[in-house]
């Protein structure tokens, strides 16, 4: 009898939303992990790999020996530098939490659009003030020679990367002339076997910045 109860995969789908994909997939395999290790995260990926292949990805990671994902931004801090704002496209809080406290001067600003139901507010206020909200119709306003715009990357397969469909709302030619650097952070770091369900393809030549974990 499954041990993981059909309340799991909501509860999923409203964590991705507002911590994004790979870090609510580390929160519930480590939790899964504590709770009834090896087994119990095969028990997890078999229920909800297909529909979330990111937490399948995480999930594999974890049963091959890699316990802790690599969030160090300092590569991110060194793609964005001299840029006095940075405009980030996705949610991925525990990435997040190590890079905005590293920020300085630098303001950040979250683009609010996403595939997932997300209180905007509440993400906002668990950063500490260190993070604004912008509207796609408004995102415009904020490009300019001293701004970075960053989005999360979810593996990479040769000339491909996979990101948030937001993504593709904001990218575009005239995109790449409009700010001081555009940098993609891969936070996954490893290739999804499955269907890359909730998000898009994109090219790695979008990006003047590719930072890998």
């Amino acid at each position: 009898m499954s041990r993981l109860g059909p309340a799991v995969a909501s509860a999923f789908h409203v964590a991705a939303g507002e911590l994004g994909m790979c870090s609510a997939a580390w929160l519930f395999v480590r939790e899964v992990a504590a709770e009834g290790g090896e087994p119990l995260v095969s028990e997890l990926r078999d229920l909800l790999g297909r529909a979330y292949p990111v937490l399948d990805a995480v999930a594999g990671r974890w049963l091959e020996g890699s316990r802790e994902p690599k969030v160090g931004p300092d590569s991110v801090l060194a793609a964005c530098e001299g840029a006095s704002r940075l405009l980030v496209v996705g949610i991925e809080a525990m990435f997040l939490d190590a890079l905005l406290p590293k920020l300085g001067q630098t303001r950040a600003t979250l683009l609010a659009h996403s595939s997932f139901p997300v209180d905007w507010e509440r993400v906002v206020a668990n950063h500490e003030r260190r993070l604004e909200t912008v509207e796609l119709s408004s995102l415009h306003r904020l490009a300019g020679r001293r701004s970075a715009l960053l989005t999360f990357l979810y593996g990479t397969r040769g000339e491909s990367t996979w990101v948030d469909p937001a993504w593709l709302r904001v990218m575009g030619a005239d995109v790449r002339t409009q700010f001081r650097s555009i940098v993609g952070w891969d936070v996954l770091g490893s290739v999804m076997y499955l269907y890359p369900r909730w998000l898009s393809e994109a090219p790695a030549s979008d990006f003047s910045h590719l930072v890998r974990a």
